[in-house]
């Protein structure tokens, strides 16, 4: 499971806005400290950990909406959802396997053979929702989308 990351320096002497930046940006380092992982595709919980991180950093930028300019601030938090809408695709199929991997050891083994074939197919469909995630991961990195988002959100220090 996901454990939230311990957001550091909020104070109440400190502005909401700079509180509210601190947030944002400590989610989103969060949210791209598992993109790596998520591209590798050789453990299922990168993918989990960062959709949970992306949709921590959704509600946060929810929350602290009236504390940024609106159209900068709506593009960043559109590409956030769709960062965790894609995954979310991806998150889905993995569970659906793993399920149906624990299941194998309780079936008999006609009906085994059916389960194995339904995890393929699966497996199969998840290979098909990863290309979406891994296209927009490339397209986030050709638009330089982590320097602009921080840029944005920069906590003054």
């Amino acid at each position: 499971m996901s454990t939230a990351i311990e957001i550091r320096g909020i104070a109440p002497e400190k502005t909401l806005e700079t509180c509210a930046q601190q947030i944002i940006v400590g989610y989103f380092h969060e949210m791209m400290s598992h993109k790596s992982g998520a591209s590798d595709g050789t453990d299922i919980e990168f993918v989990h950990d960062m959709r949970v991180a992306s949709r921590r950093l959704r509600a946060a930028m929810g929350n602290f909406a009236d504390c940024f300019e609106n159209e900068p601030f709506k593009k960043y938090y559109k590409q956030i959802r769709t960062i965790t809408q894609t995954m979310g695709t991806v998150r889905d199929l993995d569970v659906l396997i793993v399920h149906f991997q624990n299941e194998l050891k309780t079936l008999s083994v006609l009906e085994q053979n059916d389960v194995k074939g339904l995890i393929e197919h699966l497996q199969q469909k998840c290979e098909e929702a990863r290309k979406p995630m891994l296209e927009l991961f490339t397209e986030l990195d050709a638009s330089d989308f982590e320097k602009q988002f921080l840029t944005f959100f920069e906590a003054d220090e």
